[in-house]
């Protein structure tokens, strides 16, 4: 076959996708997608139509704060009637100062490998936080401030350590914090070298009331174990850091008491 021939045969084809002196059409490029919406999360508050008692109405993922049976905080009996020892006192190393006003609480992550040993199970700290006045009740009575330090076992498990302030003088072990509180919403604000000591907190021998309960805020998932510590160790904190505390959160930052139903209040004393 000539060159010429073989030249011609190779340029035939060009004559289905364009006439002469013209460039081939590109190929469309295929669609872009775009990007889903992130959906927020449910709001609520602790007033107005948004408050505790209308968070089992706020969102489908909340009907555990209107219908579930074993919800927190309660009202724990001052004298209860069952008696076990006390678990080993937690290993709570100092924190470093990762503090967050999330629009609710002021936040501690914590990033110290801290932990908890209660019933045979493993429970890291994951962060702690304040309420104010105090959610849980002990014989009827509240406190300034309730500090719960939420602990997770690496099978999802929950247990929640609660310490109870009086009034008294400033709190020296969280006056770091005080000086750092955040005054709006907004990302952790981050205090290099500063540390919280917060294993000084607990009484020497610590006395534990135990139950099973919830969470306090929604979703209000049960199954979560409460260790409430019992006042008398001197845990105190000032009326002047009570005020600093709501002024940067909220007026109020409670769940009213819930029913105890048939649950069973323990004791954990040394």
């Amino acid at each position: 076959m000539s060159a010429r021939r073989v030249a011609l045969r190779l340029a035939a084809p060009l004559s289905l996708f364009a006439c002469a002196g013209e460039a081939p059409v590109p190929a469309a490029a295929p669609p872009t997608l775009a990007a889903p919406t992130p959906i927020a999360p449910p709001h609520w508050s602790y007033d107005d139509a948004e408050g505790p008692l209308h968070w089992g109405d706020l969102d489908p993922s909340f009907a555990a704060c209107k219908t579930g049976q074993a919800q927190s905080p309660i009202d724990l009996p001052a004298t209860p009637s069952r008696h076990e020892p006390a678990p080993d006192r937690p290993r709570w190393d100092p924190v470093p100062l990762h503090v967050t006003n999330n629009g609710h609480v002021i936040q501690i992550d914590d990033t110290a490998p801290s932990s908890f040993v209660f019933d045979g199970a493993t429970y890291k700290l994951v962060q702690f936080h304040f309420h104010s006045p105090s959610e849980h009740a002990i014989g009827g009575r509240t406190y300034p401030v309730e500090i719960h330090l939420v602990h997770k076992s690496d099978a999802g498990k929950l247990l929640v350590v609660g310490i109870l302030l009086d009034t008294g003088a400033d709190n020296a072990v969280l006056a770091p914090l005080w000086n750092a509180l955040p005054a709006h919403e907004g990302p952790a604000v981050v205090v290099p070298g500063v540390t919280l000591d917060i294993a000084s907190l607990l009484p020497s021998a610590p006395r534990y009331l135990s139950y099973g309960g919830s969470l306090t805020t929604p979703p209000c998932t049960e199954g979560v174990t409460w260790l409430v510590v019992e006042p008398g160790g001197g845990a105190q904190i000032s009326p002047a850091q009570v005020a600093t505390l709501r002024e940067r959160t909220h007026p109020s930052t409670h769940r009213p008491l819930q029913a105890i139903g048939a649950r069973e209040v323990v004791e954990r004393a040394p």
